[in-house]
């Protein structure tokens, strides 16, 4: 499709609903949403989500709507009708514990909630009814003829809840100004999206990128395919590409890394032409080796719309793979402690900035002052910058790349140690699927790094003597515990947490338990390196 093409197909839209409703009018009989089961075209997407919509708005449901639900048609419906009332969507999991969904429903003061199944903790949820009648207009004065208000660009698109440092979980507010703008260069700019595609939505409901996956497709007359089942696991995703017809989806840097070499060329074979990945540093090789097949590498805090940089991969791309350029409309600065500029080829701060910066942390000021500050480069007084807490650094070639959390700083002996330096090579070791390394102050003999891997099992000295090639010995783990799979979050994101309570430090050679917790994209125990689950 030519430039002039695509950018006809958002010319004069402010909001995603403009571009969603643009697709209700020239697409109804395309197949918006595609399941095992049956499918639901445009035009039942429209009919579905608008009556839904003006039942929230005759409801007077608030501007913020709660959303329970799991990987299902009724969920993306859902998301598609709050929108389309105005409203922001709060997603919610019906796994979290009902306190903690509570307190978050209160401190936004929502009052509906939608959900695709009842809840025992909130019985008046409105459940979301996918199985009515799929034709006909709804009575003048029924409320589901209420008219459908307009959203403007700096009203709330979504919200969605982050760790905080306090115990209580941050709720960030993004204004459907930065998500339209990822959206509008995911299409013009970045080629992550084609009319004819079909995206498999595979990430979890309440992280930002499910925003992207979804509604990136809709509002440009592709398909979202979505699993049975809800979650999908990584023996599963060769077997739902192929019978769901799948041509892009969303891999986690967690499992793509280490999985990656065999998994491509299985999906390229499958017809798949884009995985897009993100999340956590992407550390693997031969990602772009396939001629039919990109991987984008996409980085970005929930506070800056999902993405504010992407890095398309290709034969020349390292191992640890850089986090690219920023997209259209997005300003990035790298600053020192005293926010000043450091030199490019230097480590610092990552800030954001422009079109993709959220509201904040709602009903929270100060937590939101700390972090969204005032940008001192900007052309317009009172815009803002975001402090990501990430260290890069700017390459030659333009592109940045990640050099950890700032957090995740440690000392041993008087040594700054990046865990990430460390990660990266223990999984350049021989036998070394994945790894995780964490500093633990319990062990005998006094704090030092502990190593958890997946892959073929091999002595600790092995390890260590290869190790040493690398790393000074302060970044040499002194214990390793080898693992089934690596646990991971909803968000795709190796659980640090799980991993803390899987060691006794007093235990020379610990045996760690298979993680409980069924996940999204779960890797499997696999001991080839660079191997993919046995089913997949």
């Amino acid at each position: 499709m030519q430039d002039s093409r695509r950018s006809a197909q958002t010319a004069g839209a402010r909001t995603l609903v403009d571009l969603l409703e643009r697709r209700f009018r020239d697409r109804p009989a395309a197949t918006a949403i595609r399941t095992s089961a049956r499918s639901w075209s445009y035009a039942e997407l429209d009919r579905q989500s608008a009556r839904l919509a003006r039942r929230l708005v005759a409801g007077d449901a608030g501007p913020i709507v709660g959303l329970v639900a799991r990987h299902c048609p009724a969920a993306l419906i859902g998301i598609v009708a709050i929108l389309r009332s105005g409203a922001a969507c709060l997603p919610m999991s019906p796994d979290d514990p009902p306190l903690r969904n509570r307190g978050v429903l209160d401190d936004v003061g929502c009052r509906r909630v939608l959900a695709t199944a009842p809840v025992d903790w909130l019985p008046d949820a409105q459940l979301i009814d996918v199985t009515g009648p799929q034709t006909g207009a709804d009575s003048p004065d029924s409320p589901a003829a209420t008219e459908l208000p307009s959203p403007r660009p700096l009203d709330l698109a979504y919200a969605l809840t982050t760790s905080g440092s306090t115990g209580r979980p941050k709720i960030v507010g993004v204004p459907h100004e930065g998500l339209l703008n990822l959206i509008i260069a995911s299409f013009e700019d970045i080629d992550l999206i084609r009319t004819d595609d079909v995206m498999l939505w595979t990430t979890a409901l309440t992280v930002d990128s499910t925003m992207h996956d979804c509604l990136m497709p809709l509002c440009f007359g592709a398909c979202v395919a979505i699993a049975d089942g809800g979650d999908l696991p990584a023996n599963r995703i060769l077997r739902t590409v192929r019978a769901l017809g799948v041509t892009a989806l969303e891999v986690p840097a967690a499992v793509l890394g280490p999985y990656g070499t065999s998994l491509l060329p299985r999906l390229a074979a499958a017809g798949v032409r884009l995985v897009i990945t993100g999340g956590s540093q992407l550390d693997g090789p031969d990602l772009g080796s396939n001629d039919s097949l990109v991987v984008h590498n996409g980085y970005g805090p929930t506070e800056a719309s999902v993405a504010a940089t992407w890095y398309p991969c290709d034969a020349s791309t390292p191992q640890w793979v850089p986090i690219g350029r920023p997209i259209r409309n997005v300003r990035t600065y790298v600053l020192d402690e005293e926010l000043n500029p450091v030199p490019a080829g230097d480590t610092g701060q990552m800030y954001l900035a422009g079109a993709g910066l959220a509201r904040g942390y709602l009903g929270h000021p100060g937590r939101t002052a700390a972090s969204f500050l005032p940008d001192p480069f900007a052309e317009r007084p009172g815009e803002r910058m975001y402090a990501t807490g990430d260290n890069v650094r700017l390459q030659p070639d333009g592109n940045y790349v990640y050099a950890g959390r700032i957090d995740d700083q440690i000392k041993i002996s008087g040594y700054r140690v990046e865990i990430g330096e460390v990660e990266h090579n223990l999984r350049a070791c021989r036998g070394v699927v994945d790894a995780a390394a964490l500093l633990r102050e319990d062990t005998p003999g006094g704090a030092a790094i502990v190593a958890y891997l997946v892959g073929e099992r091999r002595p600790d000295e092995l390890l260590t003597s290869q190790l040493g090639r690398w790393l000074p010995a302060p970044m040499i783990p002194r214990v390793y515990v080898w693992l089934d799979e690596m646990p991971l979050n909803r968000a795709g994101k190796i659980d640090r947490r799980a991993l803390a309570k899987m060691l006794d430090p007093a235990l020379p050679h610990p045996d760690a338990t298979r993680n409980p917790h069924v996940v999204p994209f779960t890797s499997g125990g696999g001991t080839d390196t660079g191997g993919c689950p046995d089913d997949c």
